[in-house]
């Protein structure tokens, strides 16, 4: 079964929480839950579904006002985490940094990484210099987020490109997700790619109105 990865972004508000875990919970998928911060120990608590966050600081401590660090992600029994994802404007550097945090401290990192229109995704992914057989790798081409109206061909293509990459760089067989304007009429075929070992829903994951005709579409038998 693939692997199913949910930003929740910055949505939900605490009394959608019963009704988010009603449904959450009865979902077979082989799901991982990324919600906001402030959310992280109800979805610990509530939820069956393993739990990521949705970045990490790379310090262990101090003075860092409004960071989070790994070691206070780690201390609820974390192990997955978003990095590097676009809204977050990380640089190269911080982004190196925050996964090779979380590789040394047993989290696993869902590297976000994306092209801009015409920018050859296998420069970005040299720039990144992150070659490492525990990332999940999630490819986000910027041009597609938020948008319903998604190239398969030039998926397809740079997933495979992709693919190729990184098993010239040691990689048996990589571990690459898709997200990026993901919908009801467009997922199955974007999931049934075979080298593909999984999906990125953003924030239609927190509606579960728009979620579940997508789960729905791609219910394994």
């Amino acid at each position: 079964m693939k692997l199913v990865v949910l930003n929740h972004k910055m949505n939900l508000y605490l009394d959608e929480l019963p009704t988010y875990f009603s449904y959450i919970n009865k979902v077979e998928e082989n799901l991982i839950i990324a919600p906001s911060n402030i959310y992280l120990l109800e979805f610990i608590r509530h939820s069956i579904h393993p739990i990521a966050s949705q970045d990490v600081c790379y310090f262990e401590d101090g003075n860092h006002t409004g960071k989070v660090s790994w070691s206070q992600i780690k201390s609820l029994g974390i192990h997955y985490s978003l990095i590097g994802h676009s809204e977050k404007n990380d640089s190269m550097e911080t982004t190196i940094a925050k996964v090779n945090t979380c590789l040394e401290n047993d989290i696993t990192p869902i590297l976000c990484f994306g092209n801009q229109p015409g920018e050859n995704i296998i420069s970005v992914l040299e720039k990144l210099n992150i070659y490492n057989k525990d990332n999940i790798y999630a490819y986000e081409p910027i041009y597609n987020i938020a948008n319903d109206n998604i190239d398969y061909n030039d998926i397809l293509n740079n997933i495979t490109s992709i693919y190729n990459h990184l098993k010239e760089k040691g990689l048996p067989d990589p571990c690459i997700i898709y997200g990026g304007g993901l919908n009801p009429s467009n997922v199955k075929k974007i999931y049934d790619i075979p080298i593909l070992k999984g999906i990125m829903i953003g924030s239609k994951s927190s509606d579960i109105n728009k979620l579940d005709p997508i789960l729905l579409n791609i219910k394994e038998k």
